[in-house]
């Protein structure tokens, strides 16, 4: 049959319109957040190993691209990476790169370098402004109010991230990707070698991070980055100097600095900084309700003389919560047209104090109150810790053919970790370390795209002293990972999977003396991104993570009579590893909504993790003779395995509104709940309670309000011979104002927390019953940055 006069009309318009639409541009013009254009940055189209550059007027071009949506990968060396999606139908964008829009920032702990909006996993940055004005004492202090992220504190000293209720082995916190390599691990009054003061952003992956960083982050993992290795030359001298004091309250002193400049195709940093603080005022007692209730019960029918000897002083200074820390580190790079390589030194020296201890010595016979005091106060325990890190890293831009990059990096670490009673060493740490990552990431490969990964660890720990509840051990860790991700029309797809394999020697001492472990995990994960349009995304998560167990669950204590158990001063518990325990399995699906428009960031994550074997500290029944008079009333905990289920949620929207030339306000909400049960019955320990809460703001040119409440809820889900908790509501404040020179800016904060002075604990930590949070704190400052 001939074609009629109508068809081959039809055919002609139809492929005319095909013609056009296949030969429509791509095109849009980069401008810096003071609307300039920016020549020379790099913009990628990775789905289709596609590269264009800007001219001088921040235009770039790719031709002939089809109608539809493009994720465009935008490097603007040290003014920032970026991920934008565009819906490309011929007509031209606006692109404009904004250090503090950390909602398209990449997340350099994933090696495909995908923002949060790109990712199907949930995962959050927190970068300038709002990482120095919210800064901690140490880095759970300084994410504590990020939604999903709880605290388990042990004073100023320490103080560990919980992410959606796992802490500890279940959340890995990183160095620029590599591990930290202390012995936070090993207990949680352990100080983590991560300083956020030195930080340039703070990445946190939420959910299963076994692919990236083995069973270590099957909870979670948290990247620290800094400047101490340059990638990017510098045009003349950059770099900051911030200072800091606080009210009597903490009476907080802290200076930081760091200062990067180039010659030729050489790189230099240098950082360094010093903060101290004081032991912190408290409002109320050191001790719970619920702690002293039982105590009163213990001490009923004293006279009142034997009742004043141990009545808790109300409010007033948290003996013991004192901190004095310095460090710094000096970085070199040589970087060129097809990558850098650089190496680092970094040192720590951190000496803090434990709370809630002292008062647990009896008074002796014969002694009076004052001298009690004196006593205690001579047997506190204080930490000292000590860390030397050598590292090494680089990036190979097109190392051989098919590939995009290829990175590596290398750490050493010297570890010690001091506990000091009085003026004596009780217990010295140590932990020599080495760790080794390699990432080679591919170009799109019949469009997919992805890394191959390796990752090799070498940990010799040590413990010598009276609380050696954990012996010497060697623990090695092999992990492969390959992860690949696919962009078809409006859903974007990721695969990936990891295997591991641990060996633990025991050193040659104690009842498992020359014991050997051999174990091998597997994790997998698959996830997509429906994006509905241009401002709602779908995110839908699944992953099957393996963790194997640690050194101290395996052997703290084990084997050996009760009479002779080791306790652990630090948490007030005795505690017993089990040498049969085998990989804990998670099985965890998040399902999300985003909605983002540049007003507008909205999210819900749904998350429900159930996880096989769970290893966890079970409270358990034993004789108390043989015990010492000191420790007899410390309980026993041993670690076990059961079945658990963790549900929760995690809400949050902020708004920038009433725009008014350079004036606007902007408002948030946020929630946040957990809930995590053993199948058969009960509930975890330590499980922080929900919390919701609010902030509002204004900023007029320079200057900037910032108001915050969030309320915690009691907690009243939990487990055996646990104590409730009370429920609290924190009201912070800052103010800020900007002021900007020629080549510089400079920043003056004003910085309110616990405003209305509440006892504040945390549920997730192990002294919640016998520390508090500081109370009212004022502190103020200036950042300069040049």
């Amino acid at each position: 049959m001939k074609p009629t006069k109508l068809s081959l009309l039809v055919l002609s318009v139809l492929a005319t319109n095909s013609a056009l639409a296949a030969e429509k541009n791509l095109t849009g013009i980069i401008t810096d957040d003071n609307d300039q254009p920016m020549a020379g940055i790099e913009v990628n189209v990775r789905a289709l190993n596609l590269t264009a550059t800007t001219n001088e007027s921040g235009r770039f071009v790719f031709d002939n691209l089809e109608e539809g949506r493009y994720v465009l990968d935008i490097e603007a060396g040290p003014d920032g990476h970026i991920n934008r999606s565009i819906q490309h139908d011929g007509s031209e964008h606006s692109i404009e790169i904004t250090p503090d829009n950390a909602e398209v920032m990449v997340i350099t702990g994933n090696p495909l370098e995908h923002s949060s909006l790109e990712m199907a996993s949930p995962s959050v940055i927190i970068s300038g402004e709002e990482l120095i004005k919210n800064r901690g004492a140490n880095i759970g202090e300084t994410l504590a109010q990020t939604p999903g992220i709880n605290l388990s504190s042990f004073g100023s000293g320490a103080g560990r991230p919980v992410i959606r209720g796992q802490q500890g082995n279940r959340v890995t916190v990183l160095s620029n990707n590599t591990s930290t390599q202390d012995a936070s691990n090993s207990s949680p009054d352990h100080w983590i070698a991560a300083e956020p003061l030195l930080a340039d952003r703070v990445e946190v992956l939420k959910g299963p991070a076994t692919l990236l960083y083995g069973g270590g982050a099957v909870g979670g993992a948290v990247n620290v980055v800094d400047h101490r290795i340059p990638k990017h030359l510098t045009d003349g001298i950059e770099g900051g100097f911030e200072a800091r004091i606080a009210d009597a309250t903490t009476g907080e002193r802290t200076t930081v600095g760091t200062v990067t400049t180039s010659s030729g195709n050489f790189a230099f940093n240098l950082d360094a900084f010093k903060s101290k603080t004081d032991d912190y005022e408290i409002p109320g007692y050191a001790e719970s309700s619920y702690l002293r209730e039982q105590e009163e019960a213990e001490h009923a029918g004293e006279t009142a003389e034997e009742h004043a000897e141990h009545e808790e002083e109300f409010g007033g200074t948290l003996n013991n919560t004192n901190t004095d820390t310095k460090g710094g580190s000096f970085g070199l790079s040589y970087i060129g047209d097809d990558g850098y390589i650089g190496a680092s030194y970094t040192e720590y020296d951190r000496s803090y104090g434990l709370p809630g201890h002292a008062h647990e010595e009896p008074i002796h016979e014969g002694e009076t109150p004052e001298e009690h005091a004196e006593h205690a106060e001579e047997e506190s325990v204080m930490i000292d810790v000590k860390q030397k890190r050598y590292d090494l890293k680089g990036q190979l831009d097109d190392p051989f053919a098919g590939f995009q990059n290829l990175k590596f990096s290398y750490a050493k670490t010297d570890y010690e970790h001091m506990e000091v009673e009085g003026e004596a060493i009780s217990t010295q740490f140590t932990n020599d370390a080495q760790e080794l990552r390699v990432e080679a990431v591919h170009k799109a490969w019949h469009g997919w795209q992805g890394a191959f990964g390796l990752q090799l660890s070498d940990s010799d720990f040590a413990a010598i002293g009276a609380e050696t509840f954990i012996p010497g051990s060697n623990t090695k860790n092999y992990g492969l990972f390959w992860l690949e991700e696919v962009d078809k029309g409006d859903w974007h797809t990721e695969l990936g999977l990891r295997v591991d394999k641990q060996e633990i020697d025991v050193a040659s001492d104690g009842a498992f003396a020359g014991a050997k472990r051999n174990d091998n995990a597997f994790s997998f994960a698959a996830g997509t991104v429906w994006h509905i349009d241009d401002n709602w995304s779908l995110p839908i998560n699944a992953a099957y993570a393996q963790r194997l167990p640690s050194v101290e669950e395996l052997y703290s204590n084990a084997g050996k009579d009760e009479s002779t158990y080791v306790p652990h001063l630090a948490t007030l518990t005795i505690e017993v590893g089990n040498p049969e325990l085998d990989e804990e399995t998670a099985n965890n699906l998040d399902l999300g909504l985003r909605y983002h428009t540049d007003d507008i960031h909205a999210s819900i994550s749904l998350f429900h993790n159930q996880v096989s074997d769970y290893i966890y500290l079970e409270h358990a029944e034993h004789e108390a003779d043989g015990h010492d008079g000191v420790h007899e009333d410390l309980p026993i905990l041993e670690y076990t395995q059961n079945d658990a289920t963790f549900t929760g949620l995690e809400a949050e929207i902020d708004w920038t509104f009433g725009y008014q030339g350079d004036k606007y306000w902007k408002a948030g909400l946020f929630a946040d709940y957990t809930r995590a049960t053993l199948d058969q019955g009960g509930y975890l320990p330590r499980t922080p309670a929900k919390r919701f809460g609010g902030n509002f703001g204004f900023v007029d040119g320079g200057f900037s309000a910032d108001f915050s409440a969030i309320k915690v809820t009691d907690q009243t889900q939990l487990a055996e011979d646990e104590l409730p908790t009370d429920g609290y509501t924190l009201i912070n404040m800052n103010f800020g104002y900007s002021i900007f020179f020629d080549n510089s800016d400079l920043l003056l904060f004003l910085k309110g927390e616990n405003m209305a002075n509440e006892e504040i604990r945390d549920h997730a930590s192990f002294l919640k019953d016998r520390t508090t949070r500081a109370g009212r704190t004022l502190s103020a400052g200036f950042r300069l940055t040049f």
